[in-house]
């Protein structure tokens, strides 16, 4: 149970909505389904299986509208959690990514001079259109102290270096530093170490693509995110198999870490590693389906529907593009049912 000084919202609180969201769960896409739409003779029996879990009708299968539909599904999703969760800040952990990443595009424009209305996300805690007039405007209201501060020093930053890597990555940190900040404040051990896990998945991820960049370890200096269960000064050395291995070989991010070794000796692939990656991320959520009640139903059911609503996009994308079903099904990662 979590700290009551803290959050005096107990776990029996939760009774109802984890009753909810466990009766929901059953309209998840399986494996099983999701390969279904992979293998399916045509994009109609595709998108069949989504009607038959209740999805909102797809007339025209193409992108435009299936990125419609994707977005209404999300907003459904974290509508109903919101409505249902004595806290209403439970959902703020997956939803600030989408401020940060509208924030990254509306700086850049201010660089470059172009409208960056077509590429915003109207799906984080702060509408989109808000947002862009409050950051043409000066207007905090709304935002975090460590996003006010972000802001300010990535505007500084891109009008001295003229990079928008740089940018990327700062805003990158201070989106962690939100999320770990808002896991805490919410007091949920199985959220913050959600939080911390894709943290250290992150920081493995970007230790073997800098190598095989061709980049050494002074470059992680700008890249790796603090606050992972893994501390990023033990990363600061120089990037080999076996310092991948050693530092986070005894994760649950091993097997990734395995795979990320290998692809460093040319023994494997990048692919192979963010599989693994996302089958750690997804085996920490499913533990929640074994918690009776309290937030960890609905946080796991939030994470799941992110991850679902990825799948979709991967298949659908995969065969517009009219590739093989084998080469979609081996892009899905781990279904949540």
């Amino acid at each position: 149970m979590r700290n009551l000084a803290k959050n005096s919202i107990k776990d029996t609180d939760y009774l109802y909505a984890s009753a909810r969201i466990k009766a929901l769960e059953k309209n998840l896409l399986s494996r099983e389904r999701l390969e279904r739409m992979a293998d399916a003779r045509s994009m109609e029996e595709a998108i069949k299986v989504l009607a038959e879990l209740g999805w909102p009708e797809i007339s025209v299968p193409n992108m435009a509208t299936i990125e419609k539909v994707l977005a209404q599904r999300r907003h459904e999703a974290f509508a109903l959690v919101r409505s249902l969760a004595p806290d209403k800040r439970l959902p703020d952990v997956f939803l600030v990514k989408y401020d940060y990443h509208n924030i990254k595009t509306i700086l850049k424009s201010e660089a470059t001079g172009e409208d960056p209305e077509t590429l915003l996300i109207d799906a984080g805690r702060i509408p989109a259109k808000q947002l862009l007039l409050m950051l043409r405007e000066g207007v905090q209201s709304g935002m975090t102290e460590i996003m006010t501060r972000a802001i300010e020093e990535a505007r500084d930053t891109l009008a001295r270096t003229q990079d928008p890597q740089v940018l990327d990555f700062m805003l990158d940190q201070a989106m962690f530093a939100d999320m770990l900040a808002m896991a805490k404040d919410f007091d949920s051990p199985y959220l913050l170490a959600y939080v911390e896990l894709m943290i250290d998945s992150v920081n493995l991820r970007a230790v073997v693509r800098l190598n095989k960049m061709g980049k050494g370890f002074d470059a992680l200096r700008y890249v790796l995110v603090p606050g992972g269960n893994i501390s990023t000064s033990r990363m600061l050395q120089e990037i080999t198999p076996d310092m991948v291995e050693n530092i986070f070989g005894n994760s649950p991010l091993s097997a990734a870490a395995a795979a990320g070794a290998a692809a460093l000796k040319g023994e494997g692939s990048l692919a192979a590693m963010d599989h693994l990656a996302e089958d750690a991320l997804m085996k920490h959520l499913k533990g929640a389906k074994y918690i009776a009640f309290g937030a960890e139903p609905l946080i796991g059911y939030l994470a799941a529907q992110e991850m679902e609503i990825t799948a979709v996009r991967t298949i659908i994308a995969g065969r517009l593009a009219d590739m093989s079903s084998e080469m979609i099904i081996e892009r899905l990662r781990e279904a949540y049912v």
